[in-house]
């Protein structure tokens, strides 16, 4: 395991506070954290560590992982989600971000001798929810990240993602395990110190989220000023394709390698990357499966889809896979290690093995970069008003209500942001005398999405169609469905095999498009248009003409 022979990379250096310009090489890291190990004792315990960007924390941590406790990290111990969590949970030990140990409960807790480590799950989901994973998740994580990237004891990584994040934590593990250097910076990369620390230290590597990417766009980012560096790294939420490209070329232009990757808390964190050298041609791709793993996509019966561009659930097998979830302490005490980690996403394979997600499963959204299960907040809803129903896609969650109770619209619009740290326009409510149901006495989330968003999007529909006016779509009248790719798209003579998923497209383009394939086809516009290719929009649009 990377935490069990640090003293074997000797002097190196292994931690860099940038902030005091404190560090400490791997020899004096090993003894430190055995010291500290032998403290704690090896008594399997449940520890809860707030975790901050600096030496003191990384020792705490270390030494936890050698002496086996099963360690939650967290950001705050004066939040108010992590004091209720503390009351849930009654860890034996807490440790504050200054290093100083608290016992702070005697229970003896059962928990798996294979757990190790607790974290929230990615995004929000409203509901206090753990994933859990062993050593071995987040060892044979770390192996595969060192693999793809080519780490070395060479490397140093400038950090400023905080270590309770998967992503943060994951670039730690991968330095530790080959002996490389992770220097610790309490700046944004929008700040002028971050890259006097890059500079200072001769980083070999920094880590951004897409508004990173999107932020550096407006500043003098300037990759010349820095030879030290090898390579970069986006995660945390899609980038879109056309910054990909931007970044992907700009960094080629510097000898620097530019590196998409996806994952999920659930896998350790990391699932694939999409290699650099071939970003241009693919900008919308996760990539490929990390090494030792394995991505596959299912069909609604569950199978295996083998052929190209096909939509499926985005499945992932690997040695780091959760032991599965913990929403209560006697879930601590037992493995349900899935024998697929189902993503929620719907994505297709394309060739040299990479995937594109088209979509996400039905009753999971993505607001602001945070996955949110409608399932749970159907339950939240559910627990102030019995009859509720929840829908929703990527632009707001829809809450329909029957009229027979009393309703505040005002102070559950409240709740809910509070609870799901969302902004209150993205709850979208209406009433309803009887809620829309399916002949299976189901409700009809579809139906129910529909009248919510119809009250809600009168102006986004002006919008729209003020777009397709200021690009003179909705005067055409088009020869064909490629001939309107080929303008919303600035391509000339896409293939007929080619769809909007595999072209050179982004968001914009895809409201340009959705505009105007809804003129040409009305209600014939397939449901998931941008799978289908030309050839299959033309054979529609030839059809819907004639008649």
């Amino acid at each position: 395991m990377f935490f069990r022979e640090l003293s074997k990379f000797g002097k190196n250096i292994a931690l860099i506070d940038c902030r005091t310009g404190r560090n400490i090489n791997y020899l004096d890291l090993d003894t430190t954290t055995e010291e500290l190990a032998k403290q704690l004792n090896q008594q399997k315990e449940l520890v809860f560590i707030e975790i901050k960007n600096n030496i003191q924390s990384v020792i705490n941590y270390l030494a936890c992982l050698k002496t086996n406790k099963v360690i939650y990290l967290l950001d705050d111990l004066k939040d108010t989600k992590t004091k209720e969590l503390i009351k849930q949970y009654k860890p034996n030990l807490i440790i504050n971000g200054q290093g100083e140990i608290q016992r702070f409960s005697e229970t003896a807790h059962t928990l798996h001798d294979q757990l190790i480590l607790l974290l929230s799950t990615s995004g929000t989901t409203g509901t206090a929810k753990f994933v859990k994973l062993s050593a071995t998740n987040l060892h044979s994580n770390a192996a595969s990240i060192v693999e793809y990237l080519n780490l070395s004891e060479t490397d140093i990584a400038l950090a400023h993602l905080k270590l309770h994040y998967s992503y943060g934590l994951s670039i730690l593990h991968s330095h530790l395990l080959v002996g490389a250097t992770t220097a610790f910076s309490d700046k944004s990369i929008l700040e002028d110190e971050f890259w006097a620390h890059l500079q200072t230290y001769s980083a070999t590597s920094f880590a951004g989220v897409p508004y990173t990417f999107e932020a550096l766009l407006k500043t003098n980012f300037d990759l010349q000023k820095y030879p030290s560096l090898r390579y970069i790294t986006q995660a945390g939420g899609k980038l879109e394709a056309p910054l990909v490209k931007q970044y992907v070329q700009y960094s080629a232009e510097n000898n620097v390698d530019f590196f998409v990757m996806y994952g999920q808390t659930e896998a350790a964190p990391r699932i694939s990357y999409l290699p650099p050298e071939l970003a241009m041609e693919f900008p919308g791709a996760i990539g490929r499966a990390i090494p030792n793993g394995k991505l596959l996509l299912l069909n609604d019966d569950g199978e295996e889809i083998s052929a190209l561009d096909t939509s499926g659930e985005l499945a992932y097998q690997g040695d780091n896979v959760m032991m599965g979830y913990a929403q209560s302490v006697s879930d601590l005490a037992s493995d349900e290690t899935p024998e697929l980690l189902l993503t929620g996403d719907i994505a297709c394979r394309t060739k040299h093995d990479l995937f594109y997600i088209v979509g996400r499963s039905k009753r999971f959204v993505k607001l602001f970069g945070l996955r949110v299960n409608l399932d749970d907040v159907q339950s939240f809803v559910h627990s102030l008003y019995p009859h509720s129903a929840v829908a929703g896609d990527d632009r707001y969650i829809s809450i329909g209500l029957e009229k027979a109770q009393h309703i505040d619209e005002k102070k559950l619009k409240e709740q809910l942001s509070a609870q799901y740290a969302l902004p209150e326009d993205n709850f979208k409510i209406k009433t309803f005398d009887k809620l829309p149901l399916l002949a299976s006495d189901k409700y009809d989330y579809k139906k129910i999405m529909e009248e919510v968003q119809h009250d809600a999007t009168p102006f986004i529909n002006r919008v729209l169609s003020k777009i397709a006016d200021i690009l003179e779509l909705n005067d055409n009248q088009w020869d064909s469905i490629s001939s309107l790719f080929s303008k919303a798209l600035n391509v000339n003579e896409p293939q007929p095999e080619a769809s909007f998923n595999t072209l050179n497209s982004d968001s914009l383009s895809f409201v340009y498009l959705s505009v105007e394939l809804e003129q040409c086809l009305g209600d014939d516009l397939p449901e998931h248009w941008q799978q289908y290719s030309i050839a299959e929009l033309d054979q529609i649009y030839a059809t819907v003409r004639s008649n």
